[in-house]
């Protein structure tokens, strides 16, 4: 279930653990009256056991349906329910705000605590190590066609915590989902019979192992790197994206712990959590620079080369070169789902903010909405809770936005949160709760969709809703003149910038695509002329042309994406475009931040006060890893090229470019301690 083990359920005595099995914990009701909020926003119980217990994963669809899979026989507990797990379709049909229908969806032995699922359309994906399973809804919406189809299969992680995880469908037509590393590295806690493939080598549906858009093997047991045999490889937990039949697979990041879903705001920015080595205070949130490292692999072997640095940035490499900055450390806990709420029900201060479940902080469960900014060629971050409680079994471990803006949260509650285990591991005693968090009095009524008239389609394209806007883009993908004209006026008039680029991705696809893109490349907001290189990209556009076109962008997001789409374009054709993105560089970051080791983790304030001067001190980072990232595979001759044709002889410059492209100690990094002299 959960990607992490509770911290102090580490340290539970078998005493403590005992008296959690006997304490069942609190009544749903008595959990709700104890939630605390904001001012003005209030938390109802959707549902809660015995109808649904150990939920895992959410979505909800465009009929406003609530879709979960179950986790009664998560890792040990195997045998609680013989028959296998299910999923669970829930339904307010009275419209009180409450479900009150509740209908099996699946339920198979082979389901056993399936980490992810996504409905899209009459498809409803399923992330259930070592496959991904994709099941089709007949025409009655409650049961599948048939047994499930494999989209990919060969993940290890079976019946684990690290396995595969949920996917998305993106603005851009596309699906994002993700993988923890042990989904990825061919170990499994359970053992499994030899019919069944956890190598963790992924392939797709006719068997053929993955080859992503580099010209690499899409996992890290990989024996192909950029087209040839041999050479560097993919590291732990990944993160990916496809098409929705599993072609045009693309590898994002790498080198995550477990990371627990990935999700695309209508920009086509990736955001997603990564858990703690347990015990090590290292949750952190990240924005998924595409082609990045991440930094997990090899975090003990720095620690003591700078011992002034805070534990977070030890457990993922944040002083080493080579590694994309964390966008927020959040200390120990179980960080799970995460959704991008463009939607302003809550609240103008969340609008377009991260909302993130964390089953098992350092202190406590939340459900927290993160708010960013922007931060050189990255961004920075600030928390604000919105969800939390004294209940110790509240565990929140997923959430979803519905048709009307309101927020929906899936609690596993439980007295521990992952680690191999669950307190409430009996038949008919298992508990489970879903939560809807909205300002106090606001009703949800059910969704009302026109998808016959194109305003209809362009009124449902601009939900809050991901299930709403895939029936709402199939619709318009597909609606000729009509449905262009449309998206044309909605991305001209406005003044949404998401809703502006979610109609362009859609015009992207249009006969007149290269057009649109080219006025969109020239708009006044950075956010759409990123949106503009990305959608090039994706119709395969001349990115050589158009990164020439596009040096002299005065915004450091602009010049990013720019340095990431050379990733992809060969040394030839890129090199002189790299050395003038190299140029831009500006190595005037402030010296490595000094943290006193005696006060890590010894309180939220101190671990906040640590994340802003971290912050502020690793905005110039971002687009060095990006310059970096665009020279991955040929570092030598991107410095070479540079030391001879750079224009920039500022000689600051010329060391952060050894350093990055060496990879050799950081500059400004503290002199590491000196070995004892032998006695």
């Amino acid at each position: 279930m959960q990607v992490s083990r509770f911290v102090s359920s580490l340290c539970l005595s078998c005493a403590a653990a005992l008296a959690m099995v006997l304490n069942a914990g609190e009544t749903p009701e008595k959990t709700v009256s104890t939630m605390k909020t904001p001012e003005g926003l209030e938390v109802t119980l959707f549902a809660g056991e015995p109808e649904i217990v150990n939920p895992v994963s959410m979505d909800i669809d465009e009929r406003g349906r609530v879709w979960i899979t179950e986790g009664a026989n998560y890792r040990g507990k195997r045998t609680v329910r013989p028959e296998g797990d299910r999923i669970v379709i829930i339904e307010d049909t009275d419209g009180d705000g409450k479900g009150d229908s509740f209908k099996v969806f699946a339920q198979d032995k082979a389901i056993f605590c399936p980490l992810g699922i996504c409905v899209i359309g009459n498809k409803v994906y399923v992330a259930q190590s070592p496959k991904m399973l994709v099941y089709t809804i007949d025409e009655s919406g409650d049961k599948p066609v048939g047994p499930p189809e494999v989209l990919f299969s060969g993940f290890s992680g079976v019946n684990h915590d690290h396995g595969l995880h949920a996917a998305m469908f993106g603005p851009d037509g596309r699906m994002y989902f993700n993988s923890g590393n042990d989904g990825l590295s061919g170990s499994n806690f359970d053992k499994v019979g030899p019919d069944v493939d956890a190598s963790g080598m992924i392939k797709n549906s006719k068997g053929e192992l993955i080859v992503d858009s580099t010209g690499s093997h899409a996992f890290p047991k990989g024996k192909i790197w950029r087209g040839k045999e041999g050479g560097s490889k993919y590291k732990q937990g990944m993160a990916f994206r496809c098409n929705l039949d599993g072609s045009g697979f693309e590898t994002l990041g790498h080198n995550f712990r477990n990371n627990f879903e990935a999700q695309a705001d209508s920009f086509g920015t990736v955001w997603q959590s990564d858990n703690d080595d347990d015990g090590n205070q290292g949750v952190r949130l990240n924005y998924v620079m595409e082609g990045g490292d991440f930094g997990y692999a090899g975090w003990n072997g720095n620690v003591m080369k700078y011992p002034t640095q805070s534990a977070q940035e030890a457990h993922f490499n944040q002083r080493m070169p080579g590694t994309v900055p964390n966008l927020y450390n959040t200390g120990g806990g179980s960080p799970t789902g995460i959704t991008v709420y463009e939607h302003n029900l809550l609240g103008e201060k969340y609008e377009n903010s991260l909302l993130h479940t964390n089953s098992g902080g350092q202190w406590y469960g939340y459900l927290g909405a993160f708010t960013t900014t922007p931060a050189g060629a990255g961004y920075k971050s600030e928390l604000t809770e919105l969800m939390t409680n004294p209940d110790k079994f509240f565990k929140p471990d997923d959430v979803c936005v519905a048709h009307d803006g309101s927020v929906f949260v899936a609690d596993w509650y439980d007295g521990q949160s992952g680690g191999h285990g669950m307190t409430d591991g009996v038949a008919g005693k298992q508990q489970g709760r879903v939560y809807r968090l909205a300002p106090k009095g606001h009703k949800l009524a059910k969704p009302v969709i026109d998808l016959k008239s194109v305003p209809g389609q362009i009124q449902a394209l601009c939900s809050p809703n991901l299930a709403t806007r895939y029936v709402a883009y199939q619709k318009l993908v597909a609606g000729g003149a009509p449905a262009e004209a449309a998206l044309k006026e909605l991305y001209k008039s406005s003044k949404n910038q998401r809703h502006r680029a979610r109609a362009l991705w859609l015009l992207a696809r249009t006969a007149d695509g290269k057009a649109a893109i080219g006025e969109a490349l020239k708009d006044a907001n950075p956010d759409i002329r990123v949106t503009a290189l990305r959608a090039a990209r994706l119709i395969k556009m001349d990115m050589i042309s158009i990164a020439n076109q596009m040096l002299g962008d005065a915004s450091p997001f602009v010049l990013r994406e720019i340095a990431l789409a050379m990733n992809y374009e060969p040394t030839e054709k890129a090199m002189d475009i790299i050395v003038a993105l190299a140029d831009k560089i500006d190595p005037t970051a402030p010296e490595a931040p000094v943290f006193d080791p005696k006060k890590r983790g010894k309180s939220m304030s101190v671990l906040a006060e640590e994340e802003k001067e971290r912050q502020e001190r690793y905005k110039n980072r971002w687009y060095i890893e990006a310059v970096g990232i665009a020279a991955i595979g040929r570092e030598t001759e991107v410095l070479a090229a540079w030391q001879a044709k750079g224009k920039n002889k500022d000689p600051k410059l010329a060391e952060v470019m050894t350093w990055r492209m060496n990879k050799v100690i950081p500059p400004n990094a503290p002199t590491p301690p000196k070995a004892p002299a032998p006695k």
